[in-house]
């Protein structure tokens, strides 16, 4: 099998420049693991992959394979793209532990507020080469989604109501947060979160909204409380060996929907999901829906404070990555 991926592999680019040569689109596989309904795969990626078919005027044709039909693990959706089998994928950074570790920053507490903001200054700290592990990459978008809040089949009011929970997290990162709550942190990927809630695996999951959709977790808890804590990093990338063996008209047209422009995309799904989806869960009257007030974000905030403040000093490069990733945040909330 590794044998003929790589064979895969070499001919590629024979392929593209053979079906350029006579005319034909260059066909580009996207994949997501989600289902086709989800709302990043149904609102961003794939009409991403209709706008940018329609603006490459044949030269490219994007293609989606959506419900993880070219790779159902969400852990391993870097290795569809290295291994060939996609080209472009959405996928975790954090799932690929060791490579992209300054992707972290957005997963500490009380550092973004929404997804555009973070996204923007992901976006721009990685043209600028300031993040570890994506020299071999060509980003089509990276950034983070919102926040998490805490979802539960318990009543969550409090700080006090997290104490001995088994929490599902997707993260290192997330699962030091949720110890700074008092929480126990049980690491699952996201499409077997709601299964795991319902089994009585895990006792709830800290998540945005539109993770909480996607994957039905509003049928398998009771109670939410609104309180924005750590985001988390997301991607979509091609290799850039893929990226480079295309027409250059097929990579003027990836270029054009990349970067910036799918940041704008993404967020405005993201943003307004955080608002639009805990109403609608509230207004059926089944879940309870509640927003933290402000002695109660003040008691989060205190809690998980030594989260960012360890994460600072881990490593060498992480303050430096913390002090550019807030600079440029500040110019990003300036409107610059």
């Amino acid at each position: 099998m590794n044998s003929f991926i790589k064979c895969l592999a070499a001919i590629a680019p024979l392929i593209v420049f053979s079906s350029a040569a006579i005319g034909q689109p260059v066909v580009l596989k996207f994949a997501s693991f989600e289902s086709p309904q989800a709302p990043f795969t149904a609102k961003v990626f794939a009409a991403w992959a209709e706008d940018v078919t329609k603006d490459s005027n044949g030269a490219l044709k994007v293609e989606m394979f959506t419900g993880g039909t070219l790779g159902r693990n969400p852990l391993q959706q870097f290795k569809l793209v290295q291994d060939g089998i996609a080209d472009l994928v959405w996928m975790v950074p954090g799932y690929t532990p060791g490579r992209f570790d300054d992707t972290e920053i957005v997963e500490l507490p009380a550092i973004v507020n929404n997804s555009l903001e973070g996204s923007m200054v992901l976006t721009r700290m990685a043209a600028r080469n300031e993040l570890v592990g994506f020299a071999d990459l060509k980003l089509v978008f990276l950034g983070n989604v919102p926040p998490v809040n805490i979802h539960g089949k318990f009543p969550i009011r409090t700080l006090a109501d997290l104490k001995g929970k088994r929490m599902r997290v997707g993260s290192s990162v997330g699962a030091k947060m949720a110890e700074s709550l008092g929480a126990v942190p049980v690491i699952i990927g996201a499409p077997a979160t709601t299964e795991a809630i319902a089994k009585g695996v895990v006792d709830g999951t800290f998540a945005e909204w539109i993770f909480i959709r996607a994957f039905k977790i509003e049928e398998v808890v009771s109670s939410h409380l609104v309180l924005p804590l750590g985001g988390t990093a997301v991607m979509v990338p091609m290799l850039k060996s893929r990226y480079d063996s295309l027409p250059p008209a097929a990579r003027a047209v990836i270029d054009r929907h990349s970067g910036e422009a799918f940041v704008k995309r993404f967020a405005a799904v993201a943003d307004i999901a955080q608002t639009e989806i805990p109403a609608e869960v509230a207004q059926r009257g089944k879940n309870t829906v509640i927003t933290a007030d402000a002695a109660t974000r003040a008691a989060f905030a205190t809690a998980t404070k030594p989260v960012a403040d360890e994460w600072r000093q881990a490593k060498p490069r992480n303050e430096r990555v913390y002090q550019t990733f807030t600079a440029e945040l500040a110019r990003v909330r300036a409107g610059k």
